[in-house]
């Protein structure tokens, strides 16, 4: 099952040739030397976990061929952007946590969050296609798609399990270790 997974979904993309782009991006917007690099570094696990599943398209964000990976600054709560929105082919806050009750999710996307009640790093997805997901803790998703779209969690160990359909959301104990993928709509 575990071919299946490699050879569906997202096409194979490469990583950025040299980080050294974004890290200049991530000064200019006000991060210490130390921060970019970190970023850098906690950007390019998340390549090598991806395995040519994304591509870094800025210093926090990973372009997953119909979703957007949106990295925290190491030390912060939420990503953020950190490049001029006109230059980002997505927007890093498009995945809000539920402390923003004011903006809520992008009707049309489904969100996976890295930890518990929208914080930590995101993945929005946008179109309709299997994402890996790289995370091994307890953590959170939104799901504002279509009404009635149903999203589909497929497990590391194989099989699967339908997911609420949309609206609808869960903000604690989404226990990441355990999945593979999500397809966010059937």
């Amino acid at each position: 099952m575990g071919l299946l997974f490699a050879a569906a979904g997202q096409s194979a993309a490469t990583a950025e040739p040299s980080p050294l782009r974004y890290t200049a991006q991530a000064r200019a917007a006000g991060l210490s030397a130390h921060q970019a690099q970190a970023l850098q570094r906690k950007v390019d696990g998340y390549l090598d976990k991806l395995r040519g599943r994304g591509t870094q398209v800025s210093p926090n964000q990973i372009d997953m061929n119909g979703a957007m990976l949106n990295v925290t600054v190491p030390g912060e709560e939420l990503p953020r952007q950190l490049v001029p929105a006109a230059e980002a082919s997505q927007q890093a806050t498009v995945c809000k946590n539920w402390a923003d009750t004011n903006s809520p999710v992008p009707y049309g996307w489904f969100c996976a969050y890295e930890r518990e009640w929208g914080n930590g790093d995101s993945i929005g997805m946008y179109a309709c296609d299997n994402y890996f997901i790289p995370w091994y803790n307890n953590g959170s998703w939104q799901n504002n798609q279509t009404t009635g779209t149903v999203p589909r969690v497929h497990y590391a160990a194989g099989g699967y399990a339908d997911m609420p359909a949309a609206p609808s959301i869960q903000g604690y104990t989404m226990n990441w270790t355990v999945v593979h993928s999500i397809t966010n709509c059937q």
